[in-house]
């Protein structure tokens, strides 16, 4: 295994091997793969498949469903990944689904893999063909080969989930820990979003932790959460998305960053990241915390009409002084519409960040909310500052 990455804790209960399901009907079990060449379990059939109460530990995906038009439920499983067993092969995601129909994915338990990968999609956007991504809980996402620290991996990663209405990623928890995970956009909407009508939400998600392999290293290009993509129309490019309510914690390069697209809300967002991690040392590539800035250089029909209102933000960088010295709060000149956006005061620590968390934990109880495993003993570690700070002033952004 790559020097540094977490081993992931599997429960030690006994195991099936690799299942393959050809008929729908509801699964529970502990299933297990030993080979980065086999999936844990493999669906090959468009008859709806839950699973239910599923323990799945593999260096393979965990869940493959690679035919098309796959309707899936998965609630209340656990997913480890372990060693690939081949070199230059990276690690397996928890979920990978090519062409699906339907996706529920709630209450799950996600460490040491490549998260979740849905690659285009042949669902309707009505309700019972669409993408609801709830209530889970993910530590140290990581897509690494064992002979090397290349290799990436995602929270969310949608590709080409176009036009695609009633679609919902909300209330996940995520954490990376430093030099336990590599991690590149905890949550990538690549040509994918929703419609004019029905916008993609990604709302009350927290997510900490986005960084390189060593975590000081200068060359990342992760974040928090990026739209991204390619496409050269209006339909192929993301867009109709809203993004609002989340926590964007110690995330190097970026906390949100609007790299394509077009008619995309960011609101009511917090993004923060000290620069430190708690041993003291400095991260090493910092760029901005919440920016479009239209990295195809796409022409104005593909890219615009982007809101940036009413986030709080708090964003280091040591060569800038935005709002403040060693700050980057915002970049908007290549948003549409900017509006009562916050700076968090200047003096940012990781005492600032462990603020977020007990914002968070309050925020759950508040709304009577518990990712994860429903009744589950897994636990996500909480950072190690134990002394919250709460800002009592705010510097309004630029605008």
């Amino acid at each position: 295994m790559t020097a540094g990455c977490a081993q992931a804790q599997a429960p030690d209960v006994t195991y099936s091997g690799p299942l393959v399901i050809t008929k729908g009907g509801t699964y529970t079990g502990n299933f297990r793969s030993t080979s980065s060449s086999t999936p844990v379990i493999t669906i090959k059939t468009t008859e709806p498949v839950i699973l239910q109460n599923c323990t799945l530990v593999g260096p393979s995906d965990l869940i493959q469903a690679s035919g098309s038009r796959a309707d899936l439920t998965v609630r209340e499983c656990r997913g480890y990944g372990t060693t690939p067993t081949a070199d230059n092969t990276p690690r397996g995601a928890f979920l990978y689904m090519l062409q699906g129909q339907n996706l529920v994915l709630e209450h799950n338990y996600l460490e040491t893999n490549r998260g979740i990968v849905l690659d285009r999609w042949t669902g309707n956007g009505s309700t019972s063909q669409t993408v609801k991504i709830r209530y889970n809980q993910a530590l140290n996402l990581i897509g690494t080969a064992r002979n090397n620290t290349q290799g990436y991996s995602n929270f969310v990663l949608l590709n080409t989930v176009l036009n695609l209405a009633n679609m919902e990623v909300a209330w996940n928890q995520v954490i990376n820990q430093p030099n336990q995970s590599r991690v590149e956009d905890n949550i990538n909407l690549n040509n994918s979003g929703g419609t004019q009508a029905s916008p993609a939400r990604v709302h009350d998600n927290y997510v900490q932790g986005a960084y390189p392999l060593p975590a000081t290293s200068t060359g990342f290009s992760g974040t928090g959460m990026t739209t991204d993509g390619d496409g050269t129309t209006p339909t192929t490019v993301p867009a109709f998305i809203e993004i609002d309510h989340n926590q964007f914690v110690s995330t190097c390069n970026a906390g949100i960053n609007i790299a394509a697209g077009h008619d995309i809300n960011v609101h009511d967002n917090r993004v923060v990241t000290s620069g430190f991690l708690s041993s003291g040392e400095r991260l090493g590539l910092l760029s901005c915390g919440i920016t479009p800035f239209n990295y195809y250089r796409s022409p104005a029909s593909t890219f615009g009409n982007i809101r940036v209102a009413d986030n709080t933000v708090g964003y280091a960088n040591f060569s800038a002084g935005n709002p403040h010295p060693n700050r980057n709060d915002y970049n908007l000149a290549l948003a549409t519409t900017v509006s009562g956006n916050v700076s968090l005061p200047a003096g940012l620590t990781v005492q600032t960040e462990q603020n977020e968390w007990t914002l968070w934990q309050q925020k759950l109880q508040q709304n009577g909310v518990t990712p994860g495993l429903s009744g589950s003993t897994t636990t996500t570690p909480k950072p190690t500052i134990t002394t919250p700070t709460t800002p009592t002033t705010t510097t309004p952004a630029p605008t």
